[in-house]
């Protein structure tokens, strides 16, 4: 079995650990000139970003060839998923093969600003986020077929984030600013996933940014802030290091 996954601050990660087999980070295999797989089971894992699927794995999923006897899609997520699973399904017809099993897991919401995370982690044991992962595993074991579909209200939400919201835009990094205690250890650039950041004597982001976050909950002294967050809190699932979010996302060379 082969899994995809990308992931931010660890929780699509930690969903791939649970389930198995060989781990490939989407980041790390994106510029490769093919990007064909066969395998008895094949599956992709991503954060949920505005309700819709995010960008990086857009392409990933448009570019990807697969083949395989099974394949399922999970999208992690922190308050609503929106239609995303429809949309990744959509993406993988349009492109010659289909998930047949798609699922979501309701995890924390580490988006700055939007949500304070002191308070997101003190509703996290209430999501029962290992039910909902031992019951994919489950589901996996058994071959099991989901189809995505999704109601009216999520739907909207999908509309309403893509429309008005929209997560990955050439300037959403100028939102990030960068205080006093920075000590120039290069973290930020080497879990970034887009190469957006550099570090010499002081940090500067491109204008690629893919909007994981990574850069604002990694960092060891919580110096890189965003306009408007609402919590000095960070997040990294506790299931993941920061030396596998290294390996996972760097493209400093």
């Amino acid at each position: 079995m082969k899994i995809f996954y990308f992931t931010g601050t660890g929780n699509s990660l930690a969903v791939a650990k649970r389930i198995g087999g060989e781990l490939i980070s989407i980041a790390q295999v994106m510029n490769e000139e093919k990007l064909e797989y066969k395998d008895d089971v094949i599956g992709v894992i991503f954060p949920i970003y505005g309700c819709t699927v995010p960008g990086i794995v857009t392409r990933f999923l448009e570019k990807v060839k697969i083949e395989a006897d099974y394949t399922f899609a999970i999208g992690t997520y922190g308050m609503t998923q929106g239609k995303t699973m429809e949309i990744a399904q959509k993406l993988a017809l349009n492109h010659g093969y289909r998930f047949d099993y798609v699922n979501q897991v309701l995890m924390l919401d580490n988006c700055q600003p939007q949500f304070d995370i002191a308070k997101e982690k003190e509703k996290l044991p209430r999501k029962h986020v290992e039910e909902q992962i031992n019951q994919i595993i489950r589901d996996i074991e058994a071959k099991k077929k989901v189809t995505a579909t999704s109601s009216f209200v999520n739907k909207a939400a999908t509309w309403l984030c893509t429309s008005v919201i929209r997560t990955e835009k050439d300037d959403y990094a100028k939102k990030y600013t960068v205080d006093e205690n920075c000590i120039k250890c290069g973290i930020c650039a080497k879990v970034c996933p887009a190469a957006n950041i550099k570090v010499t004597d002081h940090v500067e982001f491109y204008d690629h940014c893919v909007c994981c976050q990574a850069c604002i909950h990694a960092c060891p002294k919580q110096a890189i802030h965003m306009k408007g967050e609402r919590s000095t809190e960070r997040w990294r699932n506790p299931e993941v290091t920061l030396a596998e979010l290294i390996a996972a996302n760097n493209q400093v060379k």
